[in-house]
């Protein structure tokens, strides 16, 4: 019995020292206030239960020590099973990670292809439709050039006629060439319409100091290249019936040739031949043959009618032309002081043809602008007549 107390004393004397030894090893790099490690603290403690030596009995007693190298051992297996548990889960959320990278980017790429496939096909339907537009504009060009090759031609064919000596009564152009010429100018209405505005803004007029008078007035353009005249007055009347007035003014003359085929809107639009002659106040030779062609065109506010005319000299001015167009704005005033009057803008553009109006030595050229002038009075009349007729109207339903 003392011997086996004996032994049992020496050998927990010697399990101190290793227990010692070992907790030195684990514990010599931490500090005072520091914890222990989990696997040295999870470590079962060893007390006298778990002794397996018995009085009484003979043979070896088991170890302690063996006992918690097992545990140790098993707690080591645990936490590499978690490390590799651990990392696994890490595997797993980075490959995750990875393919939605991966996915987001073959996203991101399919829809800056299809944007970029969206922009490609935006611009070439842009550039189709500027392509469409320039070919009909080159049509347009390709016409607008036929109608005045045939234009040409068929004055060349009017001057090499004239190139005979002839009396005045049989220079009468040929009726072919009527038609051209009103063809021609027919064509040019709408497009001249369509720019009103804008010339009509770019014009200083000269507005009459009475109600109803009309003047021309011709002044060169800045460039010198065609003769303009700028006039407004003032008109005291209606809308309705001063429009019906010009209209009656403007597209009603006396005229020895009317042309009425292939004519678009034949209630607003006239074409006609006429000729003036001023024999009388000028001379035998101041005759002149005007082709023209007016057109008109009611808006909401205002009613334009434009204007196209060939004047052709006769006698000793044969060869003599004069290239005229003309707008026509009857419109609302916009000054309070003038009430509900009306206001007539009558712009013109002269250019003259086959002679120079700047030239002091052409004789013949400075009597055909005399005849010219004359002609413009007669012009100047007919609006003026207009307006003496709207006055006596509005006299009689008075008196009425």
């Amino acid at each position: 019995m003392d011997a086996s107390l004996a032994a049992l004393t020496q050998f927990l004397t010697e399990f101190s020292s290793s227990n010692d030894f070992v907790e030195d090893r684990n514990l010599g790099t931490l500090g005072p206030n520091d914890a222990l490690p989990s696997s040295i603290s999870t470590c079962p403690v060893i007390d006298d239960s778990c002794n397996p030596v018995q009085s009484g009995r003979s043979g070896p007693a088991p170890s302690p020590f063996s006992y918690y190298v097992v545990e140790n051992k098993s707690i080591e297996r645990r936490c590499e099973i978690r490390t590799k548990q651990t990392a696994k889960r890490q595997n797993r959320y980075l490959q995750k990670m990875k393919s939605e990278r991966d996915a987001q980017a073959h996203a991101n790429a399919a829809a800056a292809s299809d944007l970029a496939v969206s922009a490609w096909r935006a611009a070439a339907v842009r550039q189709k439709e500027r392509r469409l537009e320039s070919e009909a504009a080159q049509q347009k060009l390709k016409a607008r050039v036929a109608e005045q090759s045939q234009l040409i031609r068929s004055m060349s064919d009017i001057l090499q006629q004239r190139a005979v000596q002839r009396p005045v009564n049989s220079l009468a152009v040929p009726p072919s060439n009527i038609a051209i010429v009103f063809k021609m100018f027919m064509n040019e209405l709408n497009s001249l319409h369509a720019v009103t505005k804008e010339v009509i803004a770019g014009v200083d007029f000269k507005v009459s100091s009475l109600p109803m008078q009309v003047e021309m007035v011709w002044d060169w353009n800045h460039d010198m290249t065609f003769l303009e005249s700028a006039h407004a007055t003032i008109v005291p009347f209606g809308f309705q019936e001063t429009c019906h007035a010009l209209s009656d003014a403007l597209l009603t003359k006396s005229s020895e040739d009317v042309y009425d085929n292939d004519i678009a809107d034949p209630e607003s639009t006239r074409a006609f031949k006429y000729h003036l002659d001023f024999s009388q106040e000028l001379g035998e030779s101041a005759t002149l043959v005007i082709h023209i062609v007016v057109r008109r065109y009611v808006e909401a506010e205002r009613v334009v009618f434009v204007s196209r005319a060939l004047t052709e000299g006769q006698g000793d001015f044969k060869d003599l032309y004069t290239d005229e167009t003309a707008w026509y704005v009857l419109r609302r005033a916009t000054d309070a002081s003038e009430g509900n009057a009306l206001v007539l803008e009558t712009y013109t553009r002269l250019m003259p043809v086959g002679f120079d109006l700047t030239s002091e030595t052409d004789p013949r050229g400075s009597a055909f602008v005399k005849v010219l002038a004359k002609a413009d009075e007669g012009d100047v009349d007919d609006i003026m007549v207009m307006f003496e007729q709207m006055l006596l109207d509005e006299t009689q339903t008075i008196c009425l």
